[in-house]
């Protein structure tokens, strides 16, 4: 499965499969719906609650180190991604991660239909992580709307949030040397037990 991923979508798994204690992690999933365009970058699923059912984490990953997230223009103009700068690709990157979610949320509540779910944001760099400018607020009310409209939990890790959770994956991989069959994490493993 994780031939066709990208290392950050990658790194993301490690993170759920060492840190969480997901059992099964998989890369850019597709609704076997017809007509259905959905996908999703990363599904976790932890079996191991105490009493409860699977947690199913849903991510979107953007990896672009510059802090951009996607290029275009929005198909929606009426959106409340508008009202976030007047630059078309904010505006559009909004647009598509809130698509993203909504037909995440579609697919999760489908195929799991009696799980607890988590649905999270992944992005290294977003523009504007220090002054928290236009794109960083636009992604805090797609957080908000997204938790309104379907009453599931919703995460950002951007920024300092990212860089913290990758070195969580650091820290543990020092002086680890298991293979757990995850390419990022074994690459971890080996920049941090060198001699």
């Amino acid at each position: 499965m994780s031939q066709s991923a990208g290392w950050g979508e990658l790194l993301v798994g490690a993170y759920h499969q060492r840190l969480n204690g997901c059992e099964v992690v998989s890369y850019n999933n597709r609704s076997a719906e017809p007509g259905d365009q959905m996908e999703t970058d990363v599904l976790a699923i932890d079996t191991h609650q105490e009493g409860k059912g699977q947690r199913i984490y849903i991510c979107e990953v953007v990896t672009h180190l510059g802090g951009g997230l996607y290029s275009g223009t929005p198909d929606d103009r009426d959106g409340w991604w508008m009202e976030y700068s007047n630059t078309s690709s904010y505006h559009h990157s909004l647009e598509t991660l809130w698509r993203k979610f909504l037909d995440g949320h579609r697919y999760a509540s489908r195929t799991f239909p009696d799980a607890e779910y988590s649905y999270q944001f992944w992005a290294p760099v977003v523009t504007g992580g220090q002054n928290r400018g236009y794109l960083i607020q636009g992604l805090e009310r797609l957080e908000e709307e997204f938790e309104s409209k379907t009453g599931e939990d919703f995460g950002l890790v951007i920024n300092d949030e990212y860089t913290a959770r990758i070195e969580e994956l650091q820290e543990i991989a020092r002086g680890d040397t298991s293979n757990y069959g995850s390419p990022a994490f074994r690459f971890i493993q080996i920049l941090e037990n060198l001699e």
